[in-house]
């Protein structure tokens, strides 16, 4: 069975019928009810998939569509995308997403007729974008903004680049296209290659897929790799393509997509966006960025449009999980005791890393804190720890900054870095002088101890009260 969004929502209501929260009260675009209830969930801990039954369009009129929201919101959720157990949610999670890039499956084309994304196709006279739910999410965004990837393919070496990218509404139809010409994107630099030659450039959204899908489209590959195939690896299985609408039979997109809208980017075409709250938990300022003249919308009937809540975690791991591991395979090339690296959520999955080392050498600390920078270039500052210390609990990371880091020694700084100064925080215990032990509990001592036999409820009063010993430890010792 092909992979699309909706196998896998069965899948948790299969297997995790807890996972999903299904809301029937009908959504307003034009209001901020989508990031309203989402705020709410996330300041009471709720972290489930949220799903809108119901939503209007721009114009206030009844769709056939229906909306998901925080399929990245927990590292478990993301692991149980790829085939993992929630148990393997930290480490293992980054280390499999390593391999997974390294790999490809190739995709398969498939005829239009067997592409579900097919079943309503949108083009010329009928193109209207105001019948597509999209959402301003915070008080100072200044439009409505679709949050999902973009497809671009290399006109002259036929690879296709799929990236995340922001679009926002201009006309019924028009986009922007989020490239920002400061920044040096995949899908910017074929953008320019066919300004160049004045050629403009074909380019289609997809909107909802398998979590997998999107997953792999956050692989950090290299330039010029098909991402079509790498996505395939996340998925553990080919992506079916099929033939775009308005694009040409040679531009293939998603057969298995919820939607897709394509479209036509001009050469050294611009459109002013923004504000809009980003990944930082800050305001974009206002930019020029290329746009999109839409030229076909392709769906299925009942739609489920998928969206990202900007800034907010599942932002942050669509932003640190592909990095942990990448980062974890280049660290380890140079310094095979590196035991853990994580980019916590304090750091918007992008600015700070957290690694934990088998520290040998005194100066360990220091070298292994400056590769993330290198590797990374948003990053701002780098805490390295020892193995007892786990870098996916963030108290316990500042816990060791706070108590093994000597500021005066261990605070580095990695001058004329782009941007900024960069910091790396050498937490780990000094080799060359006395140090304190840490305090812990006897590993035998919590082995031995079945927490369950401890807090079970008395069966019936007069026997023994909660928490009381178990009875085989009291017969153990019976007569001593």
């Amino acid at each position: 069975m092909s992979k699309d969004l909706r196998t896998y929502l069965a899948e948790l209501d299969r297997h995790w019928p807890d996972a999903i929260l299904r809301i029937g009260r009908e959504v307003d675009p034009r209001e901020f009810h989508v990031s309203a209830v989402l705020q709410h969930l996330e300041d009471r801990g709720d972290q489930r998939v949220v799903l809108f039954e119901k939503s209007l369009d721009l114009e206030g009129r009844t769709t056939n569509f229906s909306l998901a929201y925080n399929l990245f919101v927990t590292r478990e959720l993301c692991a149980r995308a790829i085939g993992l157990a929630s148990s393997d949610a930290k480490m293992p999670l980054s280390l499999e997403f390593s391999r997974r890039e390294a790999r490809r499956v190739e995709p398969e084309i498939v005829p239009l007729s067997r592409a579900p994304v097919k079943e309503v196709v949108r083009t010329g006279g009928e193109i209207d974008l105001s019948r597509v739910p999209m959402f301003r999410y915070h008080e100072q965004d200044i439009g409505l903004y679709l949050t999902m990837v973009a497809v671009m393919k290399d006109s002259e070496e036929n690879f296709y680049d799929v990236s995340f990218c922001k679009n926002m509404l201009v006309s019924p139809k028009r986009l922007t296209v989020s490239l920002q010409r400061k920044l040096h994107k995949h899908l910017l630099n074929i953008v320019e290659k066919n300004e160049e030659h004045d050629r403009e450039t074909p380019i289609a959204m997809v909107i909802g897929h398998h979590p997998a899908f999107y997953l792999g489209a956050g692989a950090l590959t290299t330039f010029g790799n098909d991402d079509y195939g790498t996505i395939g690896s996340f998925l553990d299985q080919a992506v079916r393509l099929t033939p775009s609408e308005s694009l040409g039979k040679d531009f293939l997109v998603p057969a298995d997509a919820e939607m897709i809208v394509e479209g036509i980017t001009p050469p050294h075409s611009a459109e002013i966006e923004n504000p809009f709250g980003e990944f930082s938990r800050y305001y974009q300022p206002q930019v020029a960025v290329p746009y999109m003249d839409v030229t076909a919308i392709t769906f299925r009937k009942d739609a489920i449009v998928q969206g990202i809540f900007p800034g907010h975690p599942g932002h942050f791991n669509l932003g640190g999980i592909p990095k942990e591991g990448s980062l974890y395979r280049e660290i380890k090339r140079v310094f095979p005791g590196v035991q853990a690296v994580h980019m916590p959520h304090s750091g918007v999955g992008r600015y700070c890393c957290y690694v934990s080392i088998k520290k040998r050498r005194e100066e360990d600390g220091k070298l292994v804190g400056t590769v993330p920078h290198v590797f990374t270039n948003q990053l701002q500052f780098v805490v390295v720890v020892d193995d007892d210390v786990d870098v996916f609990n963030e108290q316990e990371v500042i816990w060791a900054a706070v108590t093994r880091a000597r500021f005066d020694k261990d605070i580095n700084f990695l001058k004329g870095m782009p941007r900024s100064d960069r910091v790396i925080i050498d937490a780990t215990v000094p080799l060359n002088e006395p140090f304190p032990k840490k305090a812990v509990v006897p590993r035998e001592a919590l082995e031995a101890c079945v927490l369950e036999e401890w807090i079970a409820p008395a069966k019936s009063a007069g026997k023994k009260a909660v928490g009381a010993a178990p009875s085989a430890r009291k017969a153990r010792h019976a007569g001593s």
